[in-house]
């Protein structure tokens, strides 16, 4: 390498592994919070007539720290681009980090749903019934989304006979059923009709369990849910709602032979974070899921490069009621919509241990300062009003699929004093209709710009404190963290700051370090502006519109 710092580089693929460090001319590598080990860029100097063995898509490049052997940057190359010019031949080889591994996949992937509309009429053994979703008749504030069942007054009713509609969420995606709960309401008290909850296996109209059945009562009934292996086999993967007529024979005299069906919620089984499905009732206590839970299903489901079995997987408490990719969805979008929810929190993907698997951790956002430096190697601001909200619309699909608008507000002095009203906008799509993830997102949205952050990159090109580890490390060693920066905007207590205040305690959220300067760029509080990022969020925001 012709500049003097301690990092080797290491290519390996399926027929040659080389350690290339003599013949690096430049090293760029950049790494993200959200996300870890992003992108790396190693320019070799090698003759263009000869295909290395250790260069090949979907190779390893790892780069070491020469002092100590530990991983500095770990990815797949992805690029090997090749160039001639004044300067030599040159290859040019592009490389992935671990958290490209996010966006491998894309699957239909449902883990709550709470479904009115969009379910088949199935078994039609009585001709003229009728299946509507509205509100509840037997509810006068009209409050209540149901799907009604309905005999129809003088329709013919023979013994048996009933009116079914089927939710076909999981079997379309290749899931199995794992907890189902429901509300019921009727318009007469009989006991020759009832309210059915079936549960079977791929649509099959033979078999099944009914795992609930309540007789016709105008109080109606209340919550109780079933769970997978206690009230239904494993991998059923279809549930039924029907009404059905017990008699021997007659038919609907007035228009009260309704049942209907309330707060239904459909849950599919999960996998721990180790790749096991899990199959037993217990595993499935509540009609909510966790964004722990869904992490931790991810790696045991569609992250098989990532060591599920050593993940760092933090608790987490906020109840998501509704969470549901029928349309298909990469877990890098799922995890971009359970920060959403729990802003708290960040995941990062870092290097690969004996396993040959990538280092994962869902964690907590740090909250106490790590790293102290200066701005004396170079630091510059994109701070801008333009920043600070104190509104925002957020934009959802209720369980009609009707579009929905919820309205957030908080309190910004600057705004206040000013007089204005300042309105964003978020689009959940389809994925996270309800109302409660609706406001959290609202909130957790304008808590992040109720002060408006003297956000900017930072240069380091010298060793600097890590508070955590008590010792000086190197401008490739800093990784995400809070840093105290001197010599920005001080005031009396600004140094005594030991959370994030925007001035000078700064959240660092990426870095890109050189090696032909030796110097790390840190991005501070936000991404540094660029086309690559622009891009990356049109792409985002054109995908929520489309769905």
């Amino acid at each position: 390498m012709s500049i003097p710092i301690p990092l080797s580089i290491r290519l390996r693929t399926a027929r040659g592994d080389l350690n290339v460090t003599r013949d690096v001319r430049d090293l760029t590598m950049r790494w993200t919070d959200p996300g870890g080990y992003q992108s790396c860029q190693v320019s070799l100097d090698r003759p263009l007539h000869l295909q290395p063995d250790e260069v090949a898509y979907y190779g390893d490049l790892t780069v070491y720290d020469g002092r100590n052997g530990s991983v500095v940057w770990d990815g797949r190359q992805e690029d090997p681009g090749r160039s001639a010019g004044s300067q030599g031949q040159v290859w040019d080889i592009a490389a992935v980090g671990g958290q490209s591994h996010t966006r491998d996949r894309t699957v239909p992937l449902i883990y709550v749903d709470r479904p009115l509309a969009g379910m088949d009429r199935v078994d039609n053994v009585t001709p003229g019934g009728t299946d509507t979703v509205g509100a509840d008749p037997g509810d006068t504030t009209g409050i209540n989304q149901s799907v009604v069942l309905q005999f129809p007054q003088g329709l013919t009713i023979a013994a048996q006979g009933r009116i079914a509609v089927r939710y076909l969420g999981l079997q379309r995606t290749g899931q199995k059923l794992a907890r189902t709960d429901h509300t019921w309401d009727a318009g007469l008290t009989s006991a020759s009709f009832a309210c059915e909850a079936v549960a079977r296996t791929d649509g099959s109209l033979a078999g099944g369990d009914i795992i609930r059945i309540d007789s016709w009562n105008t109080a109606g009934g209340g919550s109780s849910p079933r769970l997978i292996a206690t009230n239904f086999a494993v991998g059923r993967n279809t549930i039924e709602f029907r009404v059905i007529y017990t008699g021997a024979g007659g038919s609907a005299s007035n228009d009260s032979h309704w049942g209907s069906f309330q707060q239904i919620i459909v849950m599919a089984t999960r996998y721990t974070a180790s790749g096991s499905e899990q199959v037993t009732g217990a595993s499935y206590p509540n009609n909510y899921v966790l964004a722990s839970e869904i992490v931790a299903d991810l790696l045991g489901r569609l992250l098989p490069k990532f060591d599920g079995a050593t993940a760092t997987i933090a608790s987490t408490s906020h109840q998501i009621d509704q969470l549901a990719y029928p349309d298909g969805v990469q877990p890098a979008r799922v995890l971009e919509d359970l920060l959403a929810l729990e802003a708290g929190h960040t995941w990062r993907a870092w290097e690969r241990g004996p396993t040959g698997l990538y280092r994962f951790e869902f964690v907590p956002v740090p909250t106490v300062v790590r790293y102290e430096a200066d701005a004396v190697d170079g630091y510059d601001s994109q701070g801008s009003a333009d920043g600070l909200y104190n509104a925002v619309s957020v934009r959802w699909r209720d369980s009609k699929g009707v579009p929905q608008v919820t309205v957030r507000t908080s309190t910004v002095p600057a705004l206040t004093d000013a007089g204005l009203t300042r309105q964003g906008s978020i689009d959940l799509g389809s994925d996270l209709g309800s109302l409660a993830a609706a406001q959290r997102a609202g909130d957790q949205w304008l808590a992040d710009r109720r002060v408006t952050p003297n956000a900017g990159r930072l240069r380091i090109a010298r060793p600097i404190l890590d508070l955590q580890t008590g010792r000086m490390v190197m401008p490739w060693e800093i990784r995400p963290g809070l840093i105290r920066v001197r010599g920005i905007l001080p005031r009396p207590d600004a140094l005594n700051a030991t959370t994030r205040d925007g001035v000078t305690v700064f959240r660092i959220v990426g870095g890109e370090f050189r090696a032909s300067d030796a110097a790390v760029t840190l991005d501070l509080d936000s991404y540094a502006p660029s086309t690559a990022q622009q891009l990356a969020t049109t792409r985002q925001q054109l995908a929520r519109i489309r769905r």
